[in-house]
């Protein structure tokens, strides 16, 4: 009885601790992610972000623009580096502000 009773507090001990670690993910949509969001963002989703915040309509960029692929200096990581500097700018903000400085390029314009 009284190993039943230690067995069922070391099950009541580990499920509230497990509970306690699952944390559910955080909703947010692109459009409002500061740096500091996008910089805890998986490496594996960060590209689909900066080309979704580029937006082809926003930046007059047309269907028959190609898509730059720089495989040197993945864009990404890019503004990873740059969001990292000023973490509370707004995601969006900052891409923005890199396409038009040239310091990243999404897009061939022809």
């Amino acid at each position: 009885m009284n190993l039943a009773k230690s067995l069922a507090a070391a099950l009541c001990v580990l499920t509230v601790g497990v509970s306690g670690m699952a944390h559910a993910a955080e909703k947010i949509a692109p459009a409002k992610m500061t740096c500091a969001d996008f910089v805890q963002v998986d490496d594996a989703y960060k590209p689909a972000l900066v080309y979704w915040v580029a937006g082809v309509d926003k930046l007059g960029v047309s269907g028959t623009e190609t898509t730059v692929v720089d495989t040197m200096q993945p864009v990404a990581a890019t503004v990873a580096q740059e969001c990292q500097k000023d973490p509370q700018t707004k995601f969006m903000t900052k891409v923005r502000s890199m396409i038009k400085s040239k310091q990243i390029a999404l897009f061939d314009h022809h």
